[in-house]
Formats: structure tokens, sequence, C-alpha cells
């Protein structure tokens, strides 16, 4: 093993410990990432653009989950979210409700 893959495996060890179990369910800075297809109609961090309902930001996450939920399985029909939503993973949805929900 090399010095740079035991520094790597010495700090990954370490780092997983620091970082209680469960972290990785809500990412904001992920969601923040996630986001920035988003922006365009929701805005920069869902303060919304003057459209009716494109406020985003400050929602509740379960709400935030349930709400893309229905436009990714097509149950709530918008052409524009059912394109956004359908490739996000389970995890970018959770990612996504914690960034907009601490906005």
């Amino acid at each position: 093993m090399s010095i740079k893959q035991l520094c790597f495996s010495v700090f990954s060890i370490s780092f997983s410990v620091l970082i209680p179990e469960g972290t990785y369910a809500s990412d904001v800075e992920a969601g923040r990432v996630v986001s920035t297809r988003c922006a365009v109609c929701h805005g920069i961090d869902g303060e919304g653009n003057g459209v009716p309902k494109s406020k985003i930001s400050g929602m509740e996450v379960d709400r935030f989950v349930k709400l893309i939920n229905l436009y990714k399985s097509g149950v709530r029909r918008n052409y524009m979210m059912e394109t956004l939503t359908k490739n996000l993973s389970d995890e970018d949805i959770q990612n996504l409700a914690a960034y907009y929900a601490d906005r």
C-alpha cells in the first residue's frame, strides 16, 4: 500500500467516525448543487420568480418530497417538472427538500 493510499484510508476512516450515521439522509449543500436546474423557474434560492406557486423556499420537507414524487410519477402534470424530476434519485429529492426547507 502506498503512502497516498494509506493516508486516504486513514482520512476516510477518521472522517466516517466523526460524522454521525444518517448525516447524508438530507444534505443541504448537495441540495444546493442539484437546485441549479430549478433556479430558472423557482429563483436562485427558491424565492420564486413572480409566477404563481413558484416560491418553494421554506417549504416543509415532507410536502416538497410528496409534490416532487407526484411530478416524477406523472400523477401531477407539468411538462417542465416531469422532465426535470424524472431523473432525480430519492437522495436528490431529499437533498433538495432539505435545501429549500433551509432557505
